[in-house]
């Protein structure tokens, strides 16, 4: 695992095994990373929320049985947005489309779980998935670096995801 920043202090590489110890890992790498990023308190939740909601659902859902599944990461800062490229060798899971649950009636019945997408498209300014040739998982996620402008994508780009 390598999270120290690159370019400038401008980016932050990082490969893990989709393990629990290998999200706690990889999460303290991250952190460790970011505090050399200039980054506001707004952007640096969003980071690390989004890196909490797909590693830990690789690690739930995405691993193939039997097999280690990798994951890598890349955290490049652009002049107004933070960009985060996950790229894993597990189970095909593209977000698009899949729609936000819908509000419980009341505290009582609602479930547990199921908001990791719907809390990563809150916070984030778009959001891509692409199947690679070589049968990975590559998701795209851009967060403002910007406090003022606020997170979230607007309806136009929340159609596609």
């Amino acid at each position: 695992m390598a999270g120290a920043p690159t370019e400038s202090s401008r980016r932050i590489d990082l490969r893990l095994v989709a393990t629990k110890e290998g999200f706690a890992a990889g999460f303290d790498e991250l952190r460790r990373g970011l505090d050399a990023l200039s980054l506001d308190a707004r952007a640096r939740f969003s980071v690390e929320l989004i890196f909490e909601e797909v590693v830990a659902n690789l690690v739930r859902h995405g691993c193939r049985n039997g097999g280690a599944t990798t994951l890598s990461l890349e955290v490049l800062l652009r002049d107004d947005t933070v960009q985060l490229t996950f790229l894993d060798d597990g189970v095909p899971f593209d977000p698009r489309g899949r729609p936000d649950p819908a509000p419980a009636a009341d505290l009582e019945h609602a479930q547990v779980g199921g908001r990791g997408l719907m809390l990563i498209r809150s916070v984030s300014k778009s959001l891509e998935y692409a199947r690679t040739p070589e049968g990975q998982n590559r998701l795209t996620v851009a967060v403002s670096r910007d406090a003022t402008s606020g997170p979230g994508m607007s309806d136009g780009a929340r159609s596609g995801v």
